[in-house]
């Protein structure tokens, strides 16, 4: 019988995410627990689950669809994948496809992708495919895993976003900061995912928990997640005194290092006059100056998960989601 990843995790008596970080960042733990998973690997046979793609050709393939190619997020969560195949020593090859925030591309994308046998898996990147679209991925029995999303049936790897704005709230609350700002990903494309939506949530029940006031001027929704998105959220609130004493920039770290950088040029310091936390911890987030405190998403570790649940189903059929906590780096922004 075939073993999955849940079967090494017990075996080792640790988490499924650090057995995937094994796979994919050894170097962040400790040598003995790396050591550790490796013998729970080979003496559970785990390797064997993936025999299919070990030799021969190289003509399997793994389909990544996303809404676009050039994310910063996307692309730690391509290295995942990446970084999996080749720990598990995979003879397959990725293959990317963007929507272009398109759901009609998207559906397209998915129905085209279906009768091609080389094709052993599909992935999806923060895009929600419809139901339907799942049951017949589902009836003909190819594998489909959602990173980022969930659709009714399907099976799906998650970033708890929810659990993610409680620990960046919680973290400025307690160092002081009482109109805490939200600087959100756009809702406004023709596509936009769960993530903004889901991070809007945690944001206002972690507000309703702690016993402050909700303020719309306090939101303000990106048109994209990049340094001028940032730019702009900076002009935004800096027009709406008194300034936030807080800032999450949930719209991710490139928004938030965006922010900083026009509140510099604007004489208003950070995070003496206002603490920012970035949400994604991308590798960016360490070099910049001051060094970002963020939310690290682990999305190399998404990435990995996502490949495995998929092949794992290709080769047992359907398994269940797997669920990545978030967890917040402490820098010098807040």
């Amino acid at each position: 019988m075939a073993i999955t990843i849940r079967d090494v995790a017990r075996a080792a008596s640790l988490s499924c995410e650090t057995i995937l970080e094994v796979l994919v960042s050894p170097s962040s733990l400790e040598p003995e627990v790396v050591r550790h998973v490796m013998r729970v690997i080979r003496e559970t046979g785990y390797l064997e689950t993936f025999s299919r793609w070990k030799g021969g050709s190289k003509g399997s393939m793994v389909a990544v669809i996303s809404s676009s190619v050039d994310s910063l997020s996307g692309t730690e969560i391509y290295r995942g994948i990446d970084r999996a195949m080749s720990a598990l020593g995979l003879n397959l090859n990725m293959m990317t496809f963007p929507t272009r925030h398109s759901p009609a591309l998207r559906e397209e994308l998915l129905a085209s992708l279906l009768p091609f046998n080389m094709i052993d898996a599909v992935i999806t990147l923060n895009v929600s495919p419809s139901e339907s679209i799942v049951e017949r991925y589902k009836s003909v029995g190819k594998a489909l895993v959602l990173c980022q999303s969930k659709v009714q049936g399907s099976l799906s790897v998650l970033l708890e976003n929810q659990k993610g704005m409680s620990m960046a709230v919680d973290y400025l609350y307690n160092r002081g900061c009482r109109r805490i700002a939200l600087m959100n990903g756009p809702s406004s494309v023709a596509e936009p995912g769960s993530s903004p939506s889901e991070r809007l949530i945690g944001y206002l029940m972690a507000l309703h928990r702690l016993g402050m006031n909700f303020d719309e001027k306090l939101v303000y929704e990106t048109q994209d997640y990049d340094g001028d998105s940032g730019a702009h959220g900076f002009e935004y609130f800096s027009g709406r005194r008194p300034l936030p004493d807080g800032l999450v920039c949930a719209s991710g770290d490139m928004t938030a290092i965006g922010f900083i950088t026009e509140a510099r040029k604007n004489g208003v310091q950070v995070p003496s006059d206002i603490a920012v936390i970035g949400y994604d911890d991308l590798p960016l987030a360490s070099l910049v100056s001051p060094a970002l405190t963020t939310i690290r998403q682990r999305l190399m570790i998404a990435g990995a998960g996502a490949l495995v649940l998929a092949l794992e189903s290709a080769v047992l059929g359907p398994g269940s989601d797997l669920i990545i906590v978030p967890e917040i780096v402490p820098r010098e922004t807040a």
